[in-house]
Formats: structure tokens, sequence, C-alpha cells
């Protein structure tokens, strides 16, 4: 990236954020902090206004605009593919509010430009997957937890349980929202429970907002997941799989593939998961084609199964 390139990119980071510090502009380009001041200071005698707050950042100063920036074609095709993914994972009133947005970027495009990116539109597709969750019926349920979320205000919701399918009513202070699994979750402090909680969109009844404020000062969504997911226990599984049975074993939202080393006739398959038994019952499904490698644990699950499978007479 050039000195004008990231200039620019300096002008955006400043336009699209309240504040932000100068050491994480220079992370993200890779650059020393005395290349951002210099850049800064260059900026700032070109006419444009920088305002700094000390401990806090950088920022335009309040009422400043710059004039509309022109998207390159690779930023409006990823637009694109974004749209296309987002009219599957979301709810009807975010895809179309997103769609209305899209609208307007491709009104900042040239002409050629906007007519390369209606010609992509034949090219890029989602294609519904057999157990993708429907969201066409959540806007009455995001609309109030992302106003809840922005505001800084507790929500009442009605919640049912997944295996018991009894309904609770909670309040909550929503933290954020995200997607894992091919679902969308709620991570929110339950004043019902006096700890954090995940909710699953889809079992969410109804949402609505109240005027109490948060009561806790919660840590950021990252952070919290972050803290979640390291305490579960994840299991290392090496497979050698026949390559013509490797559509099998591609693994799937409770065993996730992370490494995949392919030879003539066979692949050394890696995974992550949750759950050896889980593991041990799907690994089954294409046993005759694959070979446990690691670990031996995993080996006396599928030992065990088999034994209680020929026990009924098979």
């Amino acid at each position: 990236m050039n000195k004008i390139e990231r200039l620019s990119g300096i002008l955006i980071k400043l336009q699209s954020r309240k504040f932000i510090t100068a050491s994480r502009i220079a992370d993200e380009y890779g650059v020393s902090l005395r290349t951002i001041y210099r850049d800064l200071r260059i900026l700032e005698q070109s006419g444009v206004p920088i305002t700094a707050i000390p401990n806090v950042g950088y920022s335009l100063v309040d009422g400043y605009r710059l004039p509309p920036l022109m998207f390159t074609e690779d930023e409006a095709f990823s637009f694109l593919m974004a749209e296309r993914l987002l009219s599957e994972q979301s709810d009807e009133s975010t895809y179309l509010i997103y769609k209305s947005g899209m609208d307007k970027i491709r009104t900042a495009l040239r002409v050629a430009e906007r007519d390369a990116l209606e010609n992509f539109e034949e090219n890029v597709g989602v294609l519904k997957h057999t157990d993708a969750i429907v969201y066409k019926g959540c806007s009455h349920i995001l609309s109030p937890l992302l106003q809840s979320i922005r505001n800084r205000k507790s929500v009442l919701m009605d919640y049912r349980a997944g295996y018991t399918k009894e309904k609770s009513s909670r309040r909550v202070e929503p933290v954020g929202l995200y997607f894992m699994n091919n679902q969308w979750y709620l991570l929110a402090w339950c004043c019902l429970r006096d700890d954090y909680r995940t909710f699953k969109l889809t079992r969410i009844i109804s949402v609505s907002q109240t005027e109490e404020p948060y009561t806790h000062k919660h840590p950021s969504l990252k952070s919290l997941l972050g803290k979640m997911y390291a305490e579960d226990i994840v299991y290392k599984v090496t497979i050698k799989i026949e390559k013509e049975a490797m559509y099998l074993a591609r693994g799937n939202r409770y065993h996730r593939l992370v490494e995949e080393t392919e030879y003539d006739d066979y692949a050394i398959c890696h995974y992550h998961t949750f759950s050896l038994e889980l593991f041990a019952r799907w690994y089954l499904s294409f046993a005759d084609k694959g070979q446990i490698i690691e670990p031996v644990e995993l080996k006396d699950i599928v030992k065990k199964l088999i034994d209680s499978i020929t026990s009924y007479g098979f």
C-alpha cells in the first residue's frame, strides 16, 4: 500500500468512527506510530479538521463530512456477496434494510462499475441448506434487541427452552448478537439467573423494550465469547479416510474439520469436537472408509457402540 492509499484509508476510518487511536491505525496498516502521526499532520495541513482527545483518540470535528467516496469494483462485489448471504441468514426486515443500503451504494458507483455489478449478480447465489434456520419471522425480535443494545436499556423477554419446551419470562440486558453453527444467538445478562446466558433467536417468543437502564457495565461481546468458549473442552481427532469417501467426512456443526492433507488415494483429516461420543456416532456413518488414528478413547467408544449394535442381532 502506498502513502496516498494509506491517507485515504485513514480518512475513511476517521469518518466511520467516533474515535480511533493512532496505535490502532498503525496496527491495521503495519506501520510505526511515528508514520501515523506524520500522516495525521499531513491531513491537517491539507485542511481536514482533525481533533484529538488524550487517552481517547482522533476524530473529525463534529459536523464535518467528507465528500462521497467512490467504491472500488472489488468492494462493490463484496457488498453484493454479503447481500446474498444476508438474504438467507437474517430476518426479512434486516435484509430489506441492508438491500436499501445496497441500492444507495449502487448510486455511488460509476456507470461502468454499476453495469459490471449487475452482470455479476447472475454469478452469485446462496443455496438453502437442508438444515438451514429460517429467520423470516424474527423481525419483531431483532429490532427491539438492537435498540436495547444501542440505548443500553433492558428488555422483557419470553423464551421457550429447547428440551423441556417450558416458557419463561425474564428481564435481560442484551450485550450482543452472534452467528455460530448456522444459528443466531443473543448473549445477555439474565436478571433471573444473575449471570450471562445465551439464547437462540428462534426460541425467543417475544421481546418488549423497557426504560430501565442496564444495572451492569458489561464487557465487550468479543471478550465474553472468548471467555465462554475458552472454557469448553475441545477434543482433537485424526482420521485416515479413503479419498472417494471424503464427501462423507467434511464435518458438520458439531465436528469441525480444521486440517486436511491429501495423498494418492487417502487423506489425513484433523477435527475438533466437543463430544467424542457424538463424533463416534457420526464416524460410524463412514467407518468402512476411514481409520481412527487418534485418540484411543474414541476407538473404545466406537467399539462399545458396535457391541451395542450387534447385541440387537445384526
